[in-house]
């Protein structure tokens, strides 16, 4: 499979589908042509849902070792094709290659992970007066399943979705971002190469809120998986409500990094660099605030500004966050911060910002940025930097570093998100849920509760 400016059509029943009007996707960095995706109507994505439908059946009837089997050679292909796949990423999101490369590779473990839990799902039977009366409990697959991904990571957010379906028993239709549809409409083509069934995955590319809407209320649609904005989900949730459709909804996050009084500084400040600028600041597991006492304020900093310039950033993925990132650091100026860095450095390509000074109100420190910006903030104790941590409305990822495994524990789990990474880094693991508490979500995606998320349970009742 080899990269070229070509014409990636709708994905339906096994069929490549034509479309009347194709979107074109460009090179983030160098605005070069890399292909035009068709441009989904009502009429396509009827067809795409009825084909799931159809392909359900079939699907489901296969045994937990046949999913399995099947998830296996998609992993094995994935990686036939990841550096074909990380290119697609790196240059239609903007994204490092080395960092699409890493996308490409935890995902695809995802895959592993999910083709392993397949071979684990079992009816379990809890026994009555003899040995075949009493309650048989039977995962079952949920239904049709619309993914609904964002462009920020265009592969691991399709594959966390897909995965977990497919090994349910479910199927599904991934509807890509039009901003990076390409890695994610390969992914699609790839699962029919490994074998799947046709009907079981399909893509379907085009007008986001348009098709979403047709996804959404589609009654042959059991479930909806989204992540991307609140703002957003709000919609899908409103679309959905009517028919109580099942609702996976990851959203954005506020990330906070409490720095203990006895922390390793030098780690804490790694922390922050890799979390604060990994693409660009554009991911939901963001390191958007540092909270450090007061003490240990200024030696932090010394150290942060001297590793900063080691940060290189790709392009930032659309313009709405050029813009955005304009507008919140002017902002913070204007409200008494200070702002350092930030500025543009090519078209397309920002310095990474370190702002200081900012509190509550500042439109940074209340609502997620999605840009390159790190906050440092100033804490009198624990107690205040938990308080801080918890204030604003999102609950996804949050950081601590401290030396005091008791006490950085006890802080942790003090804190309103559905995870905490104590002295590292790396969030995502494929066999630990990751769920978003309060305005960052709704349900669990990875771990077995996120399989879990696309079963419908049946109690068979046997008394004689």
């Amino acid at each position: 499979m080899s990269i070229s400016a070509g014409r990636y059509p709708l994905i339906i029943a096994g069929d490549r589908v034509e479309t009347a009007t194709w979107d074109t996707v460009c090179d983030r960095a160098t605005g070069a042509l890399i292909g035009e995706v068709a441009a989904a109507g009502p009429a396509d994505v009827e067809r795409a849902v009825h084909a799931a439908h159809d392909a359900l059946p079939g699907w489901a009837a296969c045994t937990p070792g046949e999913r399995a089997g099947h998830l296996n050679r998609y992993a094995a292909l994935l990686r036939t094709h990841a550096e074909t796949i990380a290119t697609l990423i790196h240059r239609e999101e903007g994204k490092p290659l080395g960092e699409a490369q890493a996308e490409m590779a935890r995902a695809t473990e995802v895959v592993d992970y999910f083709a392993g839990e397949a071979e684990r799902l079992a009816i379990s039977h809890i026994q009555g007066p003899t040995a075949t009366t009493g309650s048989y409990i039977r995962p079952a697959p949920i239904g049709v399943v619309a993914a609904i991904t964002p462009w920020n990571f265009p592969v691991a957010l399709v594959l966390w979705k897909l995965a977990p379906a497919l090994a349910a028993g479910c199927t599904i239709i991934v509807k890509p971002a039009v901003e990076a549809p390409l890695a994610a409409w390969t992914l699609c083509e790839l699962a029919e190469q490994a074998g799947i069934p046709p009907g079981v995955v399909g893509c379907v590319t085009g007008d986001g809120p348009a098709i979403g809407e047709a996804l959404a209320t589609h009654p042959l649609v059991a479930k909806v998986a989204f992540t991307g904005s609140r703002r957003v989900a709000e919609t899908i949730a409103a679309w959905t409500a009517p028919r109580l459709k099942a609702l996976t909804l990851e959203l954005g996050g506020h990330g906070a990094l409490i720095v203990m009084d006895d922390a390793d500084l030098d780690v804490a400040v790694d922390v922050a660099l890799v979390q604060g600028y990994a693409n660009a600041g554009q991911a939901c597991y963001s390191v958007n605030r540092v909270l450090v006492p007061h003490a240990l304020e200024g030696a932090f900093l010394e150290r942060f500004r001297a590793r900063i310039g080691e940060v290189t950033l790709g392009p930032m993925a659309t313009d709405r966050g050029l813009t955005r990132h304009r507008m919140l650091l002017d902002d913070a100026r204007a409200k008494g911060a200070t702002v350092e860095g930030g500025e543009p450095l090519a078209p397309g390509r920002l310095a990474p910002a370190l702002v200081t000074g900012a509190g509550p109100g500042v439109t940074l420190i209340d609502e997620e940025p999605f840009t390159p910006i790190i906050a440092v903030m100033g804490v009198a104790d624990i107690d205040a930097a938990i308080a801080e941590a918890n204030r604003p409305d999102y609950g996804l990822v949050n950081y601590i570093c401290g030396r005091d495994l008791r006490a950085t524990t006890a802080a942790a789990t003090a804190l309103k998100s559905g995870t905490v990474v104590m002295n590292g880094w790396r969030v995502v693991v494929p066999y630990a849920p990751y769920a978003g508490w309060r305005g960052s979500g709704v349900g669990t995606e990875l771990g077995r509760p996120g399989l879990e998320s696309f079963i419908a349970w049946q109690h068979l009742r046997v008394l004689a």
